[in-house]
């Protein structure tokens, strides 16, 4: 079984930027556009869940030099 690649921000971010200037368009249905608007809330989902994972992983060095969780 093949393993589905997970996209990165900058994939996904590449991905909401093509359905916006596919949704921009003149000649778009109105069909088609609840479909790209749907699909890009999906991968803008995806892109807040990959924030705050890395946002749960990071770390900063307080005053003391000791590390701590980042609070954002």
């Amino acid at each position: 079984m093949a393993e589905k690649r997970t996209a990165n921000l900058e994939d996904l971010f590449t991905e909401i930027e093509e359905i916006l200037n596919h949704m921009e368009s003149s000649e778009i249905s109105l069909e088609d556009s609840f479909r790209l608007y749907e699909t890009g809330m999906k991968k803008l989902k995806q892109c807040n869940d990959k924030i705050d994972k890395v946002e749960k992983k990071m770390l900063v060095i307080n005053e003391q030099g000791e590390i701590e969780s980042f609070e954002g």
